[in-house]
């Protein structure tokens, strides 16, 4: 077993090509989700977002947006008109005597033109919106001052939002981001290895000559499994290493994020062995695709699926908060992921859920090497 497992992983780190698929391609693809998140969550101060009022109207809404330096307004014939040909994002069209309308004490109507679904189009809309509610306001408070009375009797009470969880956007931002990218870097780094090691063997017709090798198919399968998970505890080691220093180093929204005080080195001894646990559960797995494979492109075929469906967890654990982890988030295969480097990134180590989302792993692991092991003791599954 030994010697097998070292002959693989020298083949490996020999080979060029996997070695581009294990370590490169997913460091590039993980540095590129790196910086695109820091964009997206970095506001651009320099964005000027193009409104338009009617030529009347352009006095009065020039004094309403007064302040709202990243709107560039100007008059137009057509308001409508001009936002469908593109040439703004938004418009604000008042009735012709809406001034005289509210002197007089009634309602008229204003309508925000804009697209909803465009997200420039929504940021002026919105800034449009707020600069009148706080019009409508300036006009209530006056009216009730006319009448002699107090502006407070608007307001009954008053609401303080107290944030008692810690943490912040950029936290939650990081506590999905962060699995999902160990789950991508893992899954695509071993998937061309694992392919080839079961099902590329068959395809070359070499496995027939490796089984009449003194090497019993227990050991010949435990050296492949090895090899695979050092490869992908490597492989997200690597990325994660990389994309920590380029948080810390390149970006400022993301970097926020990283409120590991105090307890950096223990955090970081449990988010190694989560590491190994769910590198152990990908190699499991993915050695399962080539065993079922008969070719390199049919175990790969099988195994992309394994891949897409670990992204899965990302889309539920952004809405969960940290009060509301249960013991079932640690119990469900990769999603106890997503949930350990939650609480991990705040700060906190629960041992129950450490050693839950540990042990499932490698429980779940060591059942499908077994159920692989069955199959390939099996020449149906092998030759």
């Amino acid at each position: 077993m030994l010697n097998i497992f070292k002959k693989e992983l020298k083949d490996t780190f020999r080979d060029q090509r996997t070695l581009l698929l294990t370590v490169l391609l997913p460091l590039v693809l993980m540095s590129a989700l790196v910086f695109f998140y820091e964009k997206l969550m970095s506001p651009d101060e320099d964005l000027q977002l193009h409104v338009v009022t009617e030529n009347e109207q352009l006095e009065f809404v020039e004094g309403l947006l007064d302040g709202k330096e990243n709107l560039e307004l100007r008059a137009v014939d057509d308001v409508e008109a001009t936002i469908q040909e593109g040439e703004a994002v938004a418009g604000l069209v008042l009735t012709g005597d809406f001034e005289q309308q509210i002197a007089a004490g009634n309602a008229p109507v204003v309508q925000i033109l804009g697209d909803e679904y465009s997200e420039n189009s929504y940021i002026a809309m919105s800034a449009i919106e707020m600069a009148l509610t706080q019009y409508s306001q300036a006009i209530v408070s006056e009216r009730l001052g006319q009448q002699n009375i107090e502006t407070a009797i608007l307001t009954p009470f008053s609401v303080n939002k107290i944030q008692v969880i810690e943490g912040d956007q950029s936290v939650q931002m990081m506590s999905f981001l962060i699995p999902m990218m160990l789950v991508i870097a893992v899954g695509i780094g071993i998937s061309s290895s694992s392919a080839d090691f079961i099902a590329g063997e068959k395809e070359r017709r070499t496995m027939e000559a490796l089984l009449m090798t003194p090497v019993n198919r227990s050991s010949f399968l435990l050296g492949k499994w090895l090899t695979l998970v050092i490869l992908a505890t490597v492989t997200g080691i690597l990325t994660l290493g990389i994309v920590f220093i380029e948080i810390y180093f390149f970006t400022e929204q993301l970097k926020a994020g990283l409120t590991m005080e105090g307890n950096v080195w223990l955090i970081g001894t449990v988010a190694l062995l989560i590491i190994i646990s769910f590198a152990a559960l990908m190699a499991s797995a993915l050695l399962l695709t080539s065993i079922f494979g008969k070719t390199v492109k049919e175990a790969q075929s099988y195994g992309t699926p394994i891949i897409m469906v670990g992204i899965l967890p990302a889309l539920f654990i952004t809405s969960v908060g940290l009060n509301e982890l249960t013991t079932t988030h640690f119990l469900v295969p990769i999603l106890n992921v997503f949930a350990a480097f939650k609480e991990l990134f705040v700060g906190i180590i629960d041992i129950e859920h450490v050693f839950l989302t540990l042990g499932v792993n490698i429980v779940l692991a060591l059942v499908i090497l077994a159920v692989g092991r069955i199959l390939f003791a099996k020449d149906k599954w092998v030759l």
